[in-house]
């Protein structure tokens, strides 16, 4: 299927599920995207996640899309050749060091990753289940995790379609900043995920899963507390230290004391 037709039919299902959620969230319905029947055991998301805010460039909106951290500066720059190209490249900013190359196709999305020792091509495929509609893709742990519709978390799932046994256990989460613009907020559990395996793949879901028709009238940043530092601390009162002094005098006799 030709680059032209895939990139045009992934704008209409952009278009679509921006649509659909806006309609759905008008009519109050919107819960209707988070029905979870599943007996799943799910691990919450960490209150410390990394975030990373993912723009539209206001200059080049259907060509590059900018990464930015939690104090405001780029850290990457996503870019493709045209409107009309479905493949896009990831790059560290400003050194413009190759990180991944995206297919964000209406029939198959994929990830190369250039920078990732034993991980290189990554399908992502359309999952269904008990808990919902996803995106997954595997790991170089063997491990599958799935991008939620609804939820929009990113999932680490041991043991699939284990009932009672399944764990899901979420390690970032994604959320529109401002409705029908392309801004998102990513938080990453880095201690559990590859940022940029988190980014790459969300990318993807953005285009093909969410769309940006969700209400955004009270939303801002996530708010994350500073991580408290483990300190070892004991004070005088607890110690009970023994401190042994041997003095020795002229005719050779040692005398032993404890303070």
């Amino acid at each position: 299927m030709s680059h032209i037709f895939q990139a045009g039919a992934v704008r209409g299902l952009t278009t679509a599920l921006t649509a659909g959620t806006f309609v759905l969230e008008q009519a109050g319905m919107k819960d209707l995207l988070n029905i979870n029947s599943s007996a799943a055991t799910t691990v919450p998301l960490s209150q410390y996640p990394t975030p990373f805010f993912v723009r539209q460039d206001r200059k080049d909106k259907q060509k590059k899309v900018k990464v930015f951290g939690a104090n405001g500066v780029q850290v990457y720059t996503i870019e493709r050749l045209s409107q009309f190209h479905p493949v896009w490249t990831m790059l560290t900013f400003p050194e413009r060091r190759e990180v991944a190359t995206i297919n964000v196709g209406f029939t198959s999305r994929s990830v190369d990753f250039h920078n990732k020792p034993g991980m290189s091509h990554r399908d992502i495929s359309v999952d269904f289940g008990w808990a919902g509609r996803f995106r997954s893709f595997y790991t170089t742990d063997g491990a599958k995790y799935s991008w939620v519709r609804g939820t929009k978390f990113l999932e680490k799932i041991s043991n699939p379609n284990g009932g009672i046994e399944e764990v899901r256990q979420r390690v970032a989460k994604v959320k529109l900043m401002r409705q029908f613009k392309f801004d998102f907020e990513v938080l990453v559990d880095e201690a559990l995920i590859d940022r940029e395996v988190a980014l790459a793949t969300a990318f993807v879901s953005m285009f093909t899963q969410w769309g940006v028709g969700d209400a955004t009238d009270t939303i801002g940043p996530t708010f994350i507390g500073s991580k408290p530092e483990l300190e070892e601390t004991q004070s005088k009162s607890d110690r009970n230290d023994i401190v042994v002094v041997i003095q020795g005098n002229e005719d050779d006799e040692i005398s032993v004391e404890t303070i």
